[in-house]
């Protein structure tokens, strides 16, 4: 039997990693499209791209791990159903639940895997990801200028060709000039012009021919304006805002998806002492104000309008920090509930697959996507509730767990008596 468990194995693990592989690219195909307005356009060496799909990929193995076991489980006791072979084994008295033995322990080790990305490579990759999507975002569009349109996107100044060849030669040009920051000053007119960056990529040189400029000068409250000839002038034209700058990791370090389950316990616990701060010092303060009027002998009507400005500022400063709680709370418990989706998707996944007895990727992935996403629409509306504090983090994280743990478990009894039926009824 020891082989067979090999097998069963062997036949499950080769389908799971193929359907990571998928899911893991499918979604990174999902990042892109929501951020490919910000990506195009800003002359991003490939080295950045890269490694923003790098630290993305990384947040996206504890969603993916859960769907490929659920895809994996169904389409390896979908084969085995639909072949006769989980008749043969129950036939020698070994239940459904045999099968799912190895699967078990090789899900727990998926599920070990899963928390601790969640917990330790996560947070860092998140804090990365967001750091570096922060400057992509920031960073000016590349240089790109076109025929007959002004280009102002260098600082103080303003070019307009005509023509182009190539992304070099440039054909009727004008350049406005207004780096003294009072208006434009000074305007290049030339009837060509050849562009270059250098290897810094800070500096963009452009060299006009056969032109004329206008300069124009206030001397003794008289504005004049100069005219001058060229048959070559050149320009170096700062490029210095194009380049992407990397900010600090620290910016953005105070963020829920960016800490561990060690540092999320440590903030909440640090906010709920400011709660209890916050209550303690209106009490304090509603002492105050009765002893000042008292003293003071003033109307009632001025005291209870104080106070309720009080309370009411009191409760807006703990409604900001429940919500900030919140979050965390939800972090928190997702590191958990993801890992632990594995070992659920086993569960529940495995008898639908000896249910529809089919195995491949046709009718298995239907189903796995479909009640994947019933999970995942559960979870994501218990993790909305619990952000707005409408439920208690606990009940709003874990019910979407609990509800798909009771349904796989009723379908396992469901399949492991209707196999054994069938046998005694041959019999």
């Amino acid at each position: 039997m020891n082989i067979f468990k090999t097998f069963i194995f062997r036949s499950f693990i080769k389908p799971f990693f193929l359907t990571f592989a998928i899911v893991i690219v499918i979604l990174l195909m999902q990042f892109l499209w929501k951020y490919i307005d910000d990506l195009i356009g800003k002359g991003l060496e490939l080295s950045i791209v890269f490694e923003l799909l790098w630290y993305s990929s990384i947040t996206l193995i504890p969603l993916a791990l859960p769907l490929a076991v659920l895809l994996s489980s169904m389409m390896l006791t979908g084969q085995l159903s639909e072949k006769s072979e989980l008749t043969a084994i129950n036939s020698i008295g070994r239940p459904f639940t045999y099968i799912m033995g190895p699967l078990l322990l090789f899900s727990f080790f998926i599920a070990l895997c899963s928390f601790l990305i969640s917990n330790y490579s996560i947070p860092y990759a998140n804090l990365k990801a967001s750091t570096l999507m922060y400057d992509i975002m920031k960073k000016k569009l590349n240089i790109n200028i076109k025929e007959k349109v002004f280009f102002s996107e260098i600082e103080g100044y303003s070019i307009r060709v005509n023509e182009k060849e190539g992304d070099e030669v440039l054909k009727d040009i004008i350049i406005y000039d207004y780096t003294q920051n009072n208006g434009v000053k000074k305007v290049f007119i030339a009837e060509s012009g050849k562009m270059s960056i250098n290897n810094e990529n800070n500096r963009l040189f452009i060299s006009l021919y056969n032109g004329q400029s206008y300069n124009d000068i206030i001397s003794d409250d008289q504005e004049y304006n100069i005219k001058t000839k060229f048959y070559q002038y050149n320009l170096a034209l700062d490029l210095s805002a194009f380049k992407m700058e990397r900010t600090d990791l620290d910016r953005f370090s105070n963020r829920a998806k960016t800490m561990n389950i060690s540092q999320l316990i440590n903030n909440i616990d640090s906010l709920n002492n400011n709660i209890t701060y916050l209550q303690n010092q209106i009490l304090l303060n509603f002492i105050d104000y009765n002893q000042i009027y008292s003293n003071q002998k003033k109307n009632k009507i001025s005291n209870i309008k104080d106070v309720k400005k009080l309370i009411n500022n009191h409760n807006n400063q703990e409604k900001l920090i429940i919500k900030k709680i919140n979050k965390f709370e939800v972090e928190k418990h997702r590191k958990w509930t993801l890992s632990l989706a594995c070992l659920i998707m086993l569960i529940i996944g495995a008898p639908i697959g000896a249910i529809i007895k089919k195995g491949g990727f046709g009718l298995p992935v239907v189903f796995s996507i479909f009640l994947f996403l019933i999970y995942h629409i559960m979870s994501i509306t218990g993790e909305k509730m619990v952000k707005k504090d409408v439920i208690e983090p606990v009940l709003g994280m874990w019910t979407p767990s609990i509800i798909m743990l009771f349904i796989g478990l009723y379908l396992i009894v469901i399949v492991n008596n209707n196999y054994f039926e069938k046998i005694w009824l041959k019999r």
